[in-house]
């Protein structure tokens, strides 16, 4: 696995779900120390006027409980979805909005602070949306919504425009925070799934490289490794095994690839690719195409593939001869490998490896024409045609 591929495992492990769920988690804990310390500042006057202030600092104090437990927990599980507070922080919700009311003068009841019922419950239900399924935190919402409109009406008080803002604002909330949480979430998922794409498209990329790499060299060392292998054979396999050998020292980073100061032609092209093979009976027919000069890059996968077809050639066509020919016409060259070995059917058979990937994808890649015919009995041929670049012909 190369570089690329390692740089994208990494940061497949650090997963965006995972990075949003904490900065949810840091965004709760804030909003619930801004309600808290609000609180806090009114807990004194409001417990001066309240009828019971024993009972106004009792639920006081554990409306801060609750939140000091949420505060700590978000942080240290990094999600707000787990957590001792969730029952807990819905009850003190519900119970203050009762006890305000029942605690406070009705002047206190709606628009101060000492009456922090509804600044709490608003961030309750906001902080619930990011825990409970989006449809039950909007429920809760207007539930609760309702229940402090309920209670605050039946206060002796001309604020009720106040009182109804307050009740539309808690689920009102809800909702945003409901729908903001889903997104974000959901657009982490995306990313999450958008890397593992990536990370499993660049495997698949490097062991398609990788075959494409060791295609030629297995079947050298097969050859070479097979006691039935004729002697005459071993000559060019061995300088056919040292060539792969560079190759794979370059394909792995051992040093640098090899610089041709050759002309890139079709027939030094040709040349290179049949080199080895001695053992085929080999018929070259190339000047009429040989002068064409190639780009480097077409003249390498073009040589790779004829090497590849000559291969194959070798180890399953039986042929009594193989033709390699090349051609003109002056906008196009033609390369053509022919044997009149045993082929095969077309129609049952799918092209192996070497012919369809490492010769026809190889190609089309760098804008060359592949066509293979084959027939039981009748030999394969493997045409390559390309396009002459102007001033190369």
């Amino acid at each position: 696995m190369d570089s690329r591929s390692e740089a994208l495992s990494r940061a497949s492990s650090r997963s965006s779900a995972r990075r949003a769920e904490w900065g949810i988690a840091l965004v709760g804990p804030t909003m619930r120390t801004v309600v808290l310390v609000q609180i806090l500042l009114a807990a004194a006057s409001g417990a001066g006027v309240a009828d019971h202030a024993g009972a106004y600092w009792a639920l006081t104090l554990c409306v801060v409980a609750v939140s000091l437990l949420l505060i700590v927990q978000c942080l240290v599980l990094g999600t707000v979805r787990r957590g001792a507070w969730h029952v807990p922080d819905l009850v003190l919700a519900w119970v203050a909005v009762p006890a305000m009311n029942l605690l406070l003068p009705d002047p206190f009841v709606v628009g101060t602070w000492e009456a922090w019922a509804s600044g709490f419950a608003i961030n309750v239900t906001a902080l619930a949306a990011a825990w409970l399924p989006p449809v039950l935190a909007v429920g809760h919402g207007v539930a609760l919504g309702g229940w402090y409109l309920a209670w605050t009406l039946t206060a002796n008080t001309t604020s009720w425009e106040t009182s109804l803002s307050n009740a539309l604002t808690i689920p009102g909330y809800a909702l945003v925070v409901a729908i903001l949480v889903r997104y974000l979430r959901g657009l982490a998922r995306d990313a999450d799934q958008s890397r593992e794409d990536a990370v499993a498209a660049t495997r698949a990329l490097e062991l398609e490289r990788y075959q494409l790499t060791v295609h030629d060299a297995s079947s050298i060392l097969r050859l070479l490794s097979d006691e039935d292998t004729p002697a005459e054979v071993l000559p060019g396999l061995r300088r056919q095994a040292d060539r792969e050998a560079q190759r794979l020292r370059t394909y792995l980073g051992a040093e640098p690839p090899p610089v041709d100061s050759s002309v890139p032609t079709v027939g030094a092209m040709l040349t290179a690719a049949m080199e080895g093979f001695e053992d085929l009976p080999l018929e070259p027919a190339v000047a009429l195409g040989a002068h064409v000069e190639l780009r480097q890059d077409v003249w390498t996968a073009v040589g790779r593939a004829v090497t590849t077809v000559l291969h194959n050639v070798r180890l399953h066509a039986q042929a009594h001869q193989v033709v390699v020919h090349a051609d003109t016409d002056g906008t196009t060259w033609e390369v053509v490998v022919s044997d009149d070995g045993v082929g095969f059917d077309q129609a049952s058979q799918p092209l192996g490896f070497g012919l369809d990937t490492q010769v026809g994808q190889a190609l089309r890649d760098v804008g060359v024409a592949v066509d293979v015919r084959s027939a039981p009995g009748r030999g394969t041929s493997v045409t390559i045609t390309g396009p002459v670049t102007e001033g190369r012909a």
